[in-house]
């Protein structure tokens, strides 16, 4: 919507890139909040913060360019161009676990525990940065008369060059055809799942309690919201989308963990 937020000289301040940053200074600064509270060390959370910033960068891009490889292989340069917008959001989960998981096991501490520490605040974060993908007009849901908003050509977002790519708009159209607003809905989910975790902490029986809600509330969401975003190609069976089968796997995943804890933590009491 306001892709540019201002220039410096030349040098345009992308919306998407500000958001993003902010996501992260915020969401750190709040585990190291919850870390404190619970006795932990807060800066052992931005020791891992780190990791996790740089899995969810280069996981997000890698899985951003595989699903638009075509584009990218005639366009390479433009790989580098993270400040104009282009996360996946599940590559970047799935490396910046990967990274996240070692570098706690490393330095032998309680995975399960600080999992529960930094949840609340990565779904802080995500509902931060999707407000970056609605400012940058990527992201974007399905055409839609009734319940879309239309994006200005403005800066030329996302949105704008995928609908007059498909020939949907004109050359020189102000205005792109009204679509769903996914961004906005994908925010308020991740601060409504905040909220939740929030609220949760007093049931908490065992660690991992609340990082494996957070999984749970997130493939819920995503799985519905799924179906009212724009997507040009990575359906699998049933009509699926390749991030809900993946949010089916990640869901199951989640309540035989569930399930795991709960015993261990009973066999140990």
């Amino acid at each position: 919507m306001y892709r540019i937020l201002f220039t410096i000289g030349s040098f345009p301040i992308y919306a998407y890139g500000v958001m993003i940053a902010l996501a992260f200074i915020v969401g750190i600064l709040m585990a190291m909040q919850e870390a404190k509270k619970t006795g932990e060390d807060p800066e052992r959370i931005l020791d891992l913060s780190l990791y996790i910033i740089l899995g969810a960068i280069i996981g997000g891009r890698l899985g951003y360019v595989i699903f638009h490889l075509d584009y990218y292989l005639k366009n390479p340069v433009q790989i580098f161009y993270f400040r104009e917008g282009g996360l996946a959001l599940l590559g970047g989960f799935v490396l910046a676990f990967i990274l996240g998981r070692w570098h706690i096991l490393r330095n032998k501490l309680s995975f399960w525990k600080y999992a529960d520490i930094i949840a609340p605040s990565l779904a802080f974060g995500y509902g931060i940065a999707r407000i970056g993908c609605f400012l940058n007009g990527c992201c974007f849901g399905v055409v839609s008369e009734k319940c879309g908003i239309r994006f200005p050509a403005l800066n030329m977002p996302p949105v704008y060059l995928r609908q007059l790519q498909d020939g949907l708009i004109a050359p020189g159209s102000p205005y792109t055809l009204p679509v769903i607003p996914t961004q906005i809905y994908a925010s308020l989910s991740g601060f409504l799942i905040f909220l939740i975790l929030i609220r949760l902490k007093k049931y908490k029986k065992y660690e991992g309690f609340i990082f494996l809600n957070l999984l749970l509330l997130y493939s819920l969401y995503r799985f519905i919201i799924e179906f009212f975003r724009f997507y040009e190609s990575g359906y699998l069976f049933l009509n699926l989308t390749v991030g809900q089968v993946i949010c089916i796997g990640l869901a199951l995943g989640s309540l035989i963990f569930m399930n795991i804890l709960n015993k261990r933590n009973k066999e140990e009491k």
